[in-house]
C-alpha cells in the first residue's frame, strides 16, 4: 500500500517535475501549492491530500497510477488448465486456447492448436511484436510480403507481421501445437 508520505511517490513527483523542466515556483504557480510545501513533499517529509495530488497529475499530464509504484509483489493470475476460454475454428482446423484473459496486460497468451495439414485461411495483421515456441509438430509461418519461416519442436522466433499480416499451416500429418505470446 502506498501512502502519501511515501518516499517513492515523492521521487516520482520530483522525477515528474524535473524531466518537465519545470522549477518548484513554476509548479507552485500552476497549481496554488506553496513551493516550500512542494519541497517538503518531494523530499518525503510532508504528505499530500488527494486534491493536491490531482492537481500535480493534471500538470504533469499522468494519472495518478502512473505515480505511484508497482507492487513488488503482485498476486500472480492464474488461469487453470479447465477454465481456460477455447476458440475453435472449424472451418481452419485450429484450436486457440486463451492462456491469459484480457485485462492490462503488457502480454497476450496463447496456446494454438493445428489440426494435420490445417491452414489459416486469411493474413492476420499483428502490429505488435509476437514471440512463437514450437511445442510439437512442423508449421510455417508465411508472411503477405513473401516472407517465410519454419520452425519444428523446440524452434522459436519473433517477428512483427507488417501490413499484409501473416498466417500459420501445419505441414505436419498430425497436431502441431504453438505457443505465442503477443507484446501489446
Amino acid at each position: 500500500m502506498t501512502s502519501s508520505h511515501d518516499p517513492e511517490l515523492a521521487a516520482a513527483l520530483r522525477r515528474a517535475r524535473t524531466s518537465r523542466g519545470l522549477s518548484l515556483a513554476q509548479v507552485a504557480e500552476a497549481t496554488s501549492i506553496s513551493r516550500s510545501l512542494l519541497s517538503l513533499i518531494e523530499t518525503g517529509r510532508s504528505d499530500i491530500t488527494i486534491g493536491r495530488l490531482g492537481r500535480l497529475a493534471r500538470l504533469y499530464d499522468l494519472r495518478l497510477a502512473d505515480l505511484l509504484p508497482e507492487p513488488r509483489h503482485p498476486e500472480p493470475l492464474v488461469v487453470r488448465a479447465d477454465d481456460r476460454p477455447l476458440l475453435h475454428y472449424d472451418s481452419e482446423g485450429i484450436d486457440v486456447e486463451l492462456l491469459l484473459p484480457e485485462g492490462a496486460h503488457a502480454l497476450g497468451a496463447l496456446l494454438a492448436t493445428y489440426a494435420p495439414r490445417a491452414a489459416m485461411q486469411d493474413f492476420v495483421v499483428q502490429t505488435d511484436e509476437q514471440f512463437v515456441f514450437l511445442l510439437e509438430g512442423h508449421v510455417r509461418t508465411e508472411f503477405a510480403d513473401g516472407r517465410k519461416l519454419e520452425l519444428r519442436p523446440g524452434d522459436s522466433a519473433t517477428f512483427v507481421s507488417g501490413e499484409g499480416g501473416h498466417r500459420h499451416l501445419n505441414l505436419a500429418d498430425e497436431d502441431s501445437r504453438m505457443l505465442i505470446v503477443i507484446r501489446r
